[in-house]
Protein backbone atom coordinates (compact mmCIF):
# COMPACT_ATOMS: atom_id res chain seq x y z
CA UNK A 1 0.00 0.00 0.00
CA UNK A 2 1.21 3.33 -1.04
CA UNK A 3 1.89 5.82 2.04
CA UNK A 4 -0.84 9.30 1.59
CA UNK A 5 1.53 11.49 0.06
CA UNK A 6 0.73 14.92 3.24
CA UNK A 7 -1.59 17.55 1.44
CA UNK A 8 -0.42 21.29 0.92
CA UNK A 9 -2.91 22.07 4.19
CA UNK A 10 -1.27 19.67 6.35
CA UNK A 11 2.38 21.10 5.23
CA UNK A 12 1.39 24.92 6.02
CA UNK A 13 -0.09 23.55 9.13
CA UNK A 14 3.14 22.23 10.61
CA UNK A 15 5.22 25.30 9.15
CA UNK A 16 5.04 27.86 12.19
CA UNK A 17 6.11 30.85 10.38
CA UNK A 18 4.25 30.60 6.95
CA UNK A 19 1.04 29.67 9.30
CA UNK A 20 1.69 32.70 11.45
CA UNK A 21 2.09 34.85 8.21
CA UNK A 22 -1.47 33.71 6.44
CA UNK A 23 -2.99 34.15 9.72
CA UNK A 24 -1.23 37.93 10.28
CA UNK A 25 -2.48 38.82 6.40
CA UNK A 26 -5.80 37.10 6.92
CA UNK A 27 -6.31 40.54 9.65
CA UNK A 28 -6.18 43.16 6.79
CA UNK A 29 -8.10 40.68 3.95
CA UNK A 30 -11.10 40.83 6.51
CA UNK A 31 -11.10 44.10 7.41
CA UNK A 32 -10.87 45.02 3.50
CA UNK A 33 -13.23 42.62 3.46
CA UNK A 34 -15.74 44.63 5.24
CA UNK A 35 -14.91 47.86 4.08
CA UNK A 36 -15.54 46.97 0.58
CA UNK A 37 -19.21 45.36 1.20
CA UNK A 38 -20.37 48.75 2.83
CA UNK A 39 -18.87 50.44 -0.49
CA UNK A 40 -20.82 47.57 -2.09
CA UNK A 41 -24.23 48.75 -0.31
CA UNK A 42 -23.75 52.40 -0.26
CA UNK A 43 -23.07 52.12 -4.40
CA UNK A 44 -20.03 53.46 -3.82
CA UNK A 45 -18.11 50.93 -6.49
CA UNK A 46 -20.04 49.10 -9.23
CA UNK A 47 -21.78 51.79 -10.29
CA UNK A 48 -19.83 53.13 -13.06
CA UNK A 49 -20.09 50.58 -15.77
CA UNK A 50 -16.90 52.31 -17.58
CA UNK A 51 -14.71 51.63 -14.37
CA UNK A 52 -16.10 48.19 -14.07
CA UNK A 53 -12.69 46.45 -14.48
CA UNK A 54 -11.05 48.95 -12.02
CA UNK A 55 -13.81 48.32 -9.47
CA UNK A 56 -12.70 44.65 -9.65
CA UNK A 57 -8.97 45.07 -9.11
CA UNK A 58 -9.58 47.07 -5.74
CA UNK A 59 -12.33 44.99 -4.67
CA UNK A 60 -10.55 41.34 -5.47
CA UNK A 61 -6.75 42.42 -6.62
CA UNK A 62 -5.47 44.85 -4.49
CA UNK A 63 -5.72 43.65 -1.12
CA UNK A 64 -4.52 40.06 -2.24
CA UNK A 65 -0.96 42.72 -2.79
CA UNK A 66 -1.31 44.99 -0.17
CA UNK A 67 -2.15 42.15 2.76
CA UNK A 68 0.99 40.68 2.17
CA UNK A 69 2.83 43.29 2.19
CA UNK A 70 1.32 44.56 5.29
CA UNK A 71 2.04 41.17 7.14
CA UNK A 72 5.47 41.31 6.05
CA UNK A 73 5.79 44.59 7.61
CA UNK A 74 4.14 43.65 11.01
CA UNK A 75 6.40 40.51 11.25
CA UNK A 76 9.10 42.37 10.50
CA UNK A 77 8.37 45.14 12.87
CA UNK A 78 7.51 42.49 15.62
CA UNK A 79 11.08 40.29 14.87
CA UNK A 80 12.94 43.81 15.76
CA UNK A 81 10.89 44.89 18.70
CA UNK A 82 12.34 41.37 20.29
CA UNK A 83 15.65 42.81 19.87
CA UNK A 84 16.25 44.31 23.09
CA UNK A 85 18.70 47.00 21.29
CA UNK A 86 16.85 47.82 18.58
CA UNK A 87 13.54 48.01 19.68
CA UNK A 88 14.79 51.61 21.31
CA UNK A 89 15.09 52.40 17.92
CA UNK A 90 12.18 50.91 16.32
CA UNK A 91 9.54 52.69 18.93
CA UNK A 92 11.39 55.94 18.91
CA UNK A 93 12.09 55.84 14.70
CA UNK A 94 7.50 54.85 14.35
CA UNK A 95 6.23 56.31 17.75
CA UNK A 96 4.20 54.29 19.85
CA UNK A 97 1.05 53.77 18.11
CA UNK A 98 2.45 51.60 15.57
CA UNK A 99 4.74 49.38 17.12
CA UNK A 100 2.04 48.73 19.57
CA UNK A 101 -0.78 47.98 17.15
CA UNK A 102 1.76 45.96 15.54
CA UNK A 103 2.75 44.10 18.55
CA UNK A 104 -0.72 43.45 19.85
CA UNK A 105 -1.51 41.93 15.95
CA UNK A 106 1.43 39.62 16.26
CA UNK A 107 1.02 38.82 19.54
CA UNK A 108 -3.13 37.44 18.94
CA UNK A 109 -1.86 36.43 15.61
CA UNK A 110 0.73 33.64 17.32
CA UNK A 111 -1.96 32.32 19.53
CA UNK A 112 -4.42 31.85 17.33
CA UNK A 113 -1.88 30.50 14.93
CA UNK A 114 -1.25 28.02 17.83
CA UNK A 115 -4.43 26.61 17.36
CA UNK A 116 -3.77 25.03 13.85
CA UNK A 117 -0.24 24.72 13.69
CA UNK A 118 0.27 20.79 14.51
CA UNK A 119 4.35 20.37 14.77
CA UNK A 120 5.77 21.01 18.12
CA UNK A 121 3.97 23.72 20.17
CA UNK A 122 6.59 22.97 22.64
CA UNK A 123 9.20 24.76 20.73
CA UNK A 124 9.46 27.79 20.76
CA UNK A 125 8.38 30.53 17.59
CA UNK A 126 11.17 32.51 16.11
CA UNK A 127 9.37 35.50 15.89
CA UNK A 128 8.58 35.79 19.65
CA UNK A 129 11.45 33.70 21.24
CA UNK A 130 13.26 36.75 22.46
CA UNK A 131 9.82 37.83 24.41
CA UNK A 132 9.01 34.37 25.96
CA UNK A 133 12.60 33.39 26.70
CA UNK A 134 12.74 36.85 28.86
CA UNK A 135 9.32 36.15 30.29
CA UNK A 136 10.28 33.25 31.17
CA UNK A 137 13.49 34.16 32.89
CA UNK A 138 12.37 37.53 34.78
CA UNK A 139 9.56 35.01 36.04
CA UNK A 140 11.83 32.63 37.48
CA UNK A 141 14.00 35.54 39.23
CA UNK A 142 10.59 36.94 40.57
CA UNK A 143 9.61 33.74 42.33
CA UNK A 144 8.87 35.06 45.78
CA UNK A 145 11.90 34.14 48.16
CA UNK A 146 9.71 32.74 50.45
CA UNK A 147 9.14 29.37 48.76
CA UNK A 148 12.59 28.76 48.51
CA UNK A 149 12.59 29.82 52.13
CA UNK A 150 10.07 26.79 52.60
CA UNK A 151 11.48 24.49 50.67
CA UNK A 152 14.40 24.87 53.49
CA UNK A 153 12.55 24.44 56.48
CA UNK A 154 11.08 21.65 54.58
CA UNK A 155 14.49 19.71 54.00
CA UNK A 156 15.38 20.77 57.64
CA UNK A 157 12.06 19.28 59.26
CA UNK A 158 12.67 15.70 57.59
CA UNK A 159 17.18 15.83 58.63
CA UNK A 160 18.35 16.46 54.88
CA UNK A 161 20.20 19.42 56.05
CA UNK A 162 21.32 20.41 59.64
CA UNK A 163 20.19 23.96 61.45
CA UNK A 164 23.49 25.50 60.85
CA UNK A 165 23.06 24.79 56.65
CA UNK A 166 19.81 26.35 57.03
CA UNK A 167 20.68 29.53 58.60
CA UNK A 168 23.56 29.13 56.17
CA UNK A 169 21.27 28.67 53.21
CA UNK A 170 18.96 31.60 54.50
CA UNK A 171 21.50 33.61 54.47
CA UNK A 172 22.55 33.19 51.28
CA UNK A 173 19.49 33.39 49.61
CA UNK A 174 18.30 36.62 51.42
CA UNK A 175 21.47 38.54 50.02
CA UNK A 176 21.46 37.27 46.73
CA UNK A 177 17.87 37.65 46.45
CA UNK A 178 16.93 41.02 44.08
CA UNK A 179 13.58 41.99 42.75
CA UNK A 180 14.16 43.05 39.03
CA UNK A 181 11.15 45.08 37.15
CA UNK A 182 9.16 42.74 34.94
CA UNK A 183 10.40 42.97 31.49
CA UNK A 184 6.57 43.93 29.66
CA UNK A 185 5.83 45.37 26.48
CA UNK A 186 3.80 48.31 28.56
CA UNK A 187 6.86 48.98 30.64
CA UNK A 188 9.31 49.21 27.29
CA UNK A 189 6.61 51.27 26.03
CA UNK A 190 6.25 53.87 29.06
CA UNK A 191 9.77 54.34 29.23
CA UNK A 192 9.78 55.08 25.47
CA UNK A 193 7.23 57.92 25.77
CA UNK A 194 8.80 59.28 28.06
CA UNK A 195 12.09 59.09 27.04
CA UNK A 196 10.53 60.43 22.85
CA UNK A 197 8.97 63.25 25.07
CA UNK A 198 11.96 64.42 26.84
CA UNK A 199 13.94 64.51 23.65
CA UNK A 200 11.64 65.75 21.63
CA UNK A 201 11.66 69.66 21.03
Amino acid sequence: MEQATPSTVSNIRKNYNLLLFLVVTSVPLFLWAIIMVFDVVEGIVFRDPEKIMFDIFVVFVLPLIIAPIISGLALLIAKLLSIPVIRWFVILGLGIITPLVVFALVFVAHFVTRKFYTGDKNSLPSILSVMIKNGKTLQKINQDPSNKLADLKQMLDKGLISQQDYERKKLIFSQNYKKIPELTYYNIFASAFHLHRRISP
